[in-house]
């Protein structure tokens, strides 16, 4: 795995942007690869006591070095030198172990003619003290508010074309100085093939004879269940239970949704997503109660919900009123011996974390969409899944590509298109000891089966 730190913890910055475009070209070589964004470094590393005793919460972030192939240091250049937060960072981290004999490469950006030329030398000197093997190729891109456009796109070719002669170089150089060669199979998605299921809302099944069909055709057999149509028309899919333990189906875990949520914007859905809303409460509450009996009933260990968007402000009432639902679903779920997973990609793994731990409610997890990330915009996927390790039950598959346009949704795309870093992904699940299940998710296009017999064989080939 190559680790690429974004190397200021400035919101929205142009060198976040030039660092997933470096993840990019890794993930194009069939290499693993994750962007830590100092942005996301939790308040509580700040604190002056973390040089003596350093908080859980950065655990992630160590790791992420320790565990590296090589490091990619993407840094801008403030007032003449690296970002300070950058600095931290480096002195955060274990010595002298984190860059000890650690491949280490560099790309400097800033808005004038040396492009952080400055700032990589005197990181340099400082990765030489630390006895790091530096790549001779480094990358600068000055001017760097005139090559990106809107959407954090090269309009430079050869500025892109630098990034990816580096990364090719970077690839042989931790060959020849570390002996690993990270395009050979590792065999981390093997593994996860037996925990294969497929969300059943996918196939669109309107009957539960169509939805036994369709799952064969898919050459899945384990599925995640919607609970919703159970619950409200029981005289169609009443019978579900029984076809699909006739057909030889596993029902691995459960989803529910929430009543009057608009998908249309991300301004729609922020506004009635989830259990947040008060107008819809009373109604989903019930529904709630409902489907937890429904579960219970059907044996099934594991229930799935988007809780909605979660404040991040632990003072203000909205806070405290969603800790509030959310600790009397878990309740009524937990009664039941059943574990609930909120879903990801309203809010960056940082701060679902920190919400979990306000939660404080043991039967409460996380169902990891790594698509999710991507589409609402919350961070690298493939790092997010390290930073939420510990809570993480259950993960959909399912891929896509950032937007273009600010504020608006990402593109769902087929598995294997997109911007998630599968072989990343796969070797994040085993180093975080993840054993759950991983369903198969599919919500656009009109090929779902297809699509997921995609899905399925691209994680059967994964080197």
């Amino acid at each position: 795995m190559i680790t690429i730190i974004a190397g200021t913890n400035r919101p929205g910055s142009n060198t976040a942007q030039v660092a997933r475009a470096v993840e990019a070209c890794y993930r194009r070589r069939g290499v693993a690869a994750q962007v830590v964004d100092l942005g996301l470094l939790p308040a509580a590393a700040f604190a002056p006591e973390s040089y003596a005793e350093k908080p859980e919460a950065l655990r992630p972030f160590t790791e992420a070095v320790l565990q590296s192939a090589g490091v990619v240091v993407v840094t801008p250049e403030y007032n003449g030198s690296f970002p300070g937060a950058l600095k931290y960072f480096i002195d955060l981290l274990k010595f002298p172990e984190s860059f000890q004999g650690r491949p280490v490469a560099f790309v400097g950006l800033s808005s004038g003619q040396w492009g952080a030329l400055r700032a990589v030398e005197q990181l340099q000197q400082i990765f030489a003290y630390r006895n790091a093997h530096l790549l001779p190729e480094r990358v600068f891109l000055p001017g760097i508010r005139e090559v990106l456009d809107g959407a954090g796109q090269f309009k430079d070719g050869e500025l892109a074309q630098r990034l990816e002669a580096q990364a090719e170089a970077f690839v042989r150089f931790i060959q020849q100085v570390t002996g690993r060669d990270l395009t050979a199979p590792g065999g981390y998605a093997r593994r996860y093939v037996p925990k294969l299921g497929v969300c059943s809302w996918s196939l669109q099944p309107e009957t539960p004879e169509a939805l036994v069909e369709k799952l064969e055709a898919t050459g899945v057999q384990r599925i995640q269940l919607w609970l919703d149509p159970l619950r409200e028309k029981p005289a169609v899919w009443g019978k579900a239970p029984e076809l699909l333990a006739r057909a030889g189906v596993t029902v691995v875990s459960g989803m529910f949704g929430c009543v009057g949520e608009d998908y249309t914007t991300l301004e729609s859905i922020r506004r009635t997503g989830g259990v947040v809303p008060d107008h819809t409460w009373e109604q989903n509450w019930a529904n709630i109660q409902e489907n937890a009996r429904l579960a219970r009933a059907l044996g099934i260990p594991y229930v799935a919900f988007h809780a909605g968007f979660l404040p991040h402000n632990p003072r203000a009432a909205e806070f405290g009123k969603l800790v509030e639902r959310l600790r009397r679903i878990a309740e009524l779920f937990g009664e039941a011996g059943i574990t609930l997973g909120l879903e990801t990609g309203q809010e960056s793994a940082a701060t679902l974390r920190e919400f979990l731990g306000h939660l404080g409610c043991g039967n409460v997890g996380v169902n990891f969409d790594p698509a999710n990330m991507i589409l609402y915009d919350q961070g690298n996927p493939v790092f997010a899944l390290r930073v939420l390790g510990p809570w993480v039950k259950q993960c959909h598959l399912k891929d896509a590509t950032r937007t273009l346009q600010p504020g608006t949704w990402g593109e769902e795309v087929p598995l294997g298109t997109g911007q998630v870093n599968w072989r990343g992904f796969f070797q994040t699940l085993a180093e975080i000891g993840f054993e759950g299940n991983l369903c198969i998710e599919r919500e656009a296009g009109q090929q779902r089966v297809a699509d997921i017999i995609t899905a399925r064989r691209l994680v059967e080939s994964l080197p």
